[in-house]
């Protein structure tokens, strides 16, 4: 019996010799790239996205018919960037590699699609159109792509995040005056049952030899326990990790404390990874804040700290967050009782005036202790508690006392701050401001948990996360951008018939009529 032949349409993609691409390079993303030569003779591996075929058409127009305009915007984005710091790291001799910016573009396209493995992203290379164009058609290897990242950690973490951010922000138009910051928790790379006692690792180190592998993990391990001592297990794995709680009902598992700060537009300006606390996440870029660009600093009532408002008051920003449960509950955290701003500070007389009337002087001095986080403090109480009809509102125990910490006028200077009706207006867009950027870091870019170990390396997964986030800001921008094109060229011949009104017409260009503009401006 003869065999039946299966005859298979084959689409192959291949490249154009002859034809010319003069009527493309006006559409933005398909004209000819604009990187600068290479230093010191190196040569790079950059092919012409152009000429990728699909059949008898360029792969740019099967993308414009597609409407996956997405590609073509960002491989705009990325060869404006200067990639100075990544082409410094290769040699003039030996075969051509890759552009950095071409592989740069594959892991950040990666991380968009929610592709973070790097055999994830080799099989992107091969089957999505989208980042054919972006990375104009190269296909690296999975071990180039991990040789890639690992070469140029310093670059991408920091270089290239910057200048990334930047463009973003020229693209949306947008700056740095009011910025929102807040923190989440991300699960490391380790099973919470791999948790090792500090009592059963040091039995283990004790009994280990000396100079093999497993005894230097121990060592790491026990090391990490030492800067933490409040800690009573760890990871041997992943000793740099915290024991930190999940929310969702997870319970406390090894994970990492990450930090941002986002601008108005929602664009990342500045992030950090620390191993316990969301406030020592956020200290770095809060110093790193220019008082003359950034105006207002929104925060939640987890960073209503001694040492943030110090660096407020320090830069000259308008700080607006909220006290803490514990500074608005009675003593003890007891809800019902006075709490401490129901006592009037009087700084003429040094004494606190309680809701009955009564003085509260100071009894006692403690200088604290800097190396602990302890700071100084003056405690005040009074003898009137004893005869007093009110005391079953004010405290439980024989007298009521208050502690008066060094600073404690910045904390009651931004309580009445907060009392004003502006200030919590300005204030209620922090949610919006920042909540959206854990939303989707964990529900588009998949970042649920990291996949590096170490805390360096953390941080570069986690910039790469915000890298990859900021890009697609800008690529949501442009988005709107071609809609309101789109809605003003379809309004324009039915303009003469039907002439929009004036907030019909702010809502398409993205203007407020005057009379809205003058509600919103504060008095």
């Amino acid at each position: 019996m003869e065999q039946k032949k299966i005859k298979r349409r084959v689409t192959r993609i291949k490249t154009g010799t002859q034809l010319g691409f003069e009527e493309f390079d006006s559409e933005p993303g398909c004209g000819p790239v604009q990187v600068e030569a290479p230093r010191g003779g190196i040569r790079f591996e950059d092919p012409d996205p152009r000429e990728i075929r699909i059949g008898m058409q360029r792969l740019d127009v099967h993308l414009r018919e597609m409407g996956l305009r997405d590609a073509l915007v960002l491989r705009e984005i990325l060869s404006e960037q200067d990639w100075s710091a990544f082409e410094g790291q290769y040699s003039p001799v030996g075969r051509r590699g890759y552009a950095p910016w071409l592989m740069a573009g594959v892991v950040l396209f990666g991380l968009m699609r929610g592709i973070s493995s790097l055999r994830g992203l080799e099989r992107l290379t091969r089957s999505d159109l989208e980042c054919m164009w972006v990375c104009g058609g190269i296909t690296p290897d999975h071990s180039i792509l991990g040789r890639f990242i690992t070469r140029h950690e310093e670059a991408l973490s920091g270089a290239l995040f910057a200048s990334v951010t930047e463009a973003v922000l020229k693209r949306t138009n947008s700056g740095r005056a009011r910025v929102a910051g807040d923190g989440t928790v991300l699960e490391a790379m380790s099973s919470r049952f791999a948790l090792v006692k500090r009592e059963a690792l040091e039995a283990q180190w004790g009994a280990c030899p000396e100079g093999s592998a497993e005894h230097e993990a121990l060592a790491c391990a026990h090391a990490a326990l030492g800067d933490r001592p409040n800690a009573k297990a760890v990871v041997v794995g992943e000793p740099e990790a915290g024991l930190l709680k999940l929310k969702n009902g997870r319970g406390i598992r090894p994970a990492y404390q990450a930090a941002v700060l986002v601008n108005e537009a929602r664009v990342v300006l500045d992030a950090q990874v620390h191993s316990t606390s969301e406030q020592a996440a956020l200290a770095e870029p809060l110093e790193r804040l220019d008082g003359a660009q950034t105006r207002e600093l929104l925060l939640d009532a987890g960073f209503n700290s001694y040492a943030v408002l110090e660096c407020a008051l320090e830069k000259d920003i308008s700080l607006l967050c909220p006290e803490q449960a514990e500074d608005g509950a009675g003593q003890g955290k007891q809800p019902g009782l006075f709490a401490l701003r129901d006592f009037r500070y009087v700084e003429e007389d040094d004494h606190y005036l309680c809701p009955a009337g009564a003085q509260l002087h100071p009894t006692r001095r403690c200088a604290g202790n800097p190396q602990k986080g302890l700071r100084a403090y003056v405690q005040y109480s009074t003898s009137a508690c004893g005869t007093c009809a009110r005391r079953a509102q004010c405290t439980q125990a024989q007298a009521r006392t208050i502690q008066r910490s060094v600073g404690q006028a910045l904390k009651e200077a931004l309580r009445q701050v907060m009392a004003q009706p502006r200030a919590r207006q300005v204030f209620a867009q922090r949610k919006a401001m920042v909540e959206p950027v854990f939303s989707m870091l964990r529900e588009r870019q998949g970042l649920n948990r990291f996949r590096r170990r170490g805390l360096r390396r953390v941080r570069l997964e986690f910039r790469l996360h915000l890298t990859a986030y900021n890009l697609g800001r800008a690529l949501a921008y442009a988005r709107r951008r071609r809609f309101l094109a789109l809605v003003l060229r379809l309004a324009c011949p039915l303009s003469r018939l039907c002439p929009p009104t004036r907030q019909w017409r702010g809502r398409l260009t993205g203007r407020r009529p005057a009379a809205l503009r003058v509600r919103l401006t504060p008095a």
